[in-house]
């Protein structure tokens, strides 16, 4: 029997020309709120901020509150009903201070049981390795760490990655400080089998969501 799932296709947006991205397989039956922690599992936020989901057409998802009741619950929102058509597309915004821009794409439904899954993914046949439970979320492709916290936006991303191309050069004190602040930050690291073992948090209830289920999540 066929799983439908979408492949869904995330990059920060203008982080060019070493282009910081995720590709996903992922259940339809989510809520965006859920895909709210994928995307900081996936591109390793902290989850220390706000965020909002943005609508070509002006629509906005998130927390409703007080000061901003345009907002749309994104709890009550399955990707399904929002990735309506193929090369579908949303911006998901994090952190509105340092605004972090993301795309999230539909490039097309799969099914999750004959997709075929990169062996370094820890998934088979839509199956993790680590439980043998069907996945709600896998990152199949990707490249680059996502940004560091708090890092000033992509200005200071971009002041940052100068830093690893030129290790040799000569550094102010406020370099060097910057140096110490960032630790063991690797611009270029991105694994696979790690991003996927913590999504396994992410997961449907029995019944799903969309037949009056509970969809339940945690970030790591």
């Amino acid at each position: 029997m066929m799983r439908e799932m979408l492949q869904l296709r995330a990059w920060l947006v203008d982080s060019e020309p070493e282009l910081v991205w995720r590709q996903f397989v992922i259940d339809p039956r989510l809520t965006l709120e859920q895909l709210h922690t994928v995307l900081q599992i996936a591109f390793s936020w902290q989850n220390e901020h706000c965020h909002q989901f943005h609508e070509q057409d002006g629509r906005r998802y998130g927390r409703p509150n007080a000061a901003d009741e345009d907002v749309i619950d994104e709890r009550k929102l399955q990707l399904g009903q929002v990735f309506d058509h193929d090369r579908k597309r949303i911006a998901y915004e994090y952190d509105f201070g340092d605004s972090w821009i993301h795309a999230v794409e539909l490039e097309k439904k799969v099914d999750g049981e004959t997709f075929d899954y990169p062996t370094n993914t820890f998934i088979e046949g839509g199956k993790s390795v680590f439980s043998g439970k069907p996945r709600a979320a896998i990152c199949v492709a990707g490249a680059r760490n996502g940004p560091p916290e708090n890092s000033g936006g992509l200005d200071g991303y971009f002041r940052i990655l100068d830093l690893f191309e030129h290790p040799k050069a000569r550094r102010s004190e406020e370099q060097e400080e910057l140096l110490e602040w960032l630790g063991d930050w690797d611009p270029t690291r991105f694994v696979l089998g790690e991003i996927n073992q913590n999504l396994g948090r992410v997961r449907v209830k029995k019944g799903g969501a969309g037949r009056g289920g509970r969809v339940q999540t945690r970030i790591p």
